[in-house]
């Protein structure tokens, strides 16, 4: 067994940790549960971090497949989180968090030997993937937040007391502040990897990919990611349609990562 494959199954079962002691911690109300699930998300980020290492020390990078783009998504989305997590002084980041980071990574060791794009290399192709990585995986942090937000909102709205595992969560304030730095720190850098990613598609493809569907679904994606922006810093948009945006914005990055891959023709890979 190669290292990559230790360290991948130790970040793996550490997020499935994280995420049982997390649902534990949550719904039995339980301190110590989500404490330990702070721990094995940590751990799990760890080993994940040890995972990339050892990936590009053994060359594992050499060669583009599916679930190269996957893994270090994963691990941006994982680090994202428990900064967020540390930052907001909550840990309801990485109730959502774990499950994506798990989710994710797993899909990474799956298609590991799937051929994907063909090979990319170079300094702009790099800013490329790290900046759009950032944009999307702060984006799924905001996402989740915006989720719980949304139903924080409907209990308040229709005077639903708050019951169970509910009293313990963040109040809207909390959540809101969630999204206002993702998207602070989200919008600049996937604005930075569409432009990358155009720069080096002229140089290489001789071309902006403009026939390529990826191509558009990212320059929508910016788009909302703009609006977001936009509404959130110069009209002080806050509470209900930035929670909304976020969803929109991480749902359809999935929807370009899982369905635009895989279903249309397209010269990305995952």
């Amino acid at each position: 067994m190669e290292w990559t494959d230790i360290f991948s199954y130790l970040s793996l079962a550490f997020y499935g940790l994280a995420t049982v002691a997390s649902l534990i911690g949550l719904l039995g109300r339980s301190a110590r549960a989500k404490k330990l699930a702070v721990m094995f998300c940590s751990t799990g980020f760890a080993a994940h971090t040890a995972w990339l290492i050892a990936s590009l020390a053994d060359g594992s990078f050499s060669a583009v497949s599916r679930g190269f783009y996957l893994m270090p998504l994963s691990w941006v989305l994982a680090g994202a989180g428990l900064f967020m997590a540390r930052r907001q002084r909550q840990d309801i980041a990485l109730h959502f968090v774990s499950p994506w980071a798990f989710f994710l990574g797993s899909c990474a060791v799956g298609f590991a030997e799937t051929p994907g794009a063909p090979l990319i290399a170079g300094p702009l192709f790099v800013m490329h993937l790290v900046a759009v990585f950032i944009g999307v995986g702060v984006m799924a942090v905001a996402a989740g937040a915006g989720s719980i937000f949304l139903l924080q909102e409907k209990s308040i709205k229709n005077k639903a007391p708050l019951e169970g595992f509910r009293r313990d969560l963040p109040s809207l304030g909390t959540l809101d502040k969630v999204n206002a730095m993702a998207t602070i720190v989200g919008f600049p850098c996937y604005a930075v990897g569409v432009l990358c990613g155009f720069l080096w598609a002229r140089i290489h493809w001789v071309s902006f990919g403009t026939g390529d569907v990826k191509v558009w679904i990212s320059l929508v994606i910016l788009a909302i990611y703009a609006l977001l922006f936009h509404q959130r810093q110069a009209l002080g948009w806050r509470g209900r349609k930035p929670a909304l945006l976020a969803l929109v914005i991480f749902s359809a990055s999935l929807f370009s990562m899982f369905v635009v891959n895989t279903v249309f023709p397209t010269q990305h890979g995952f």
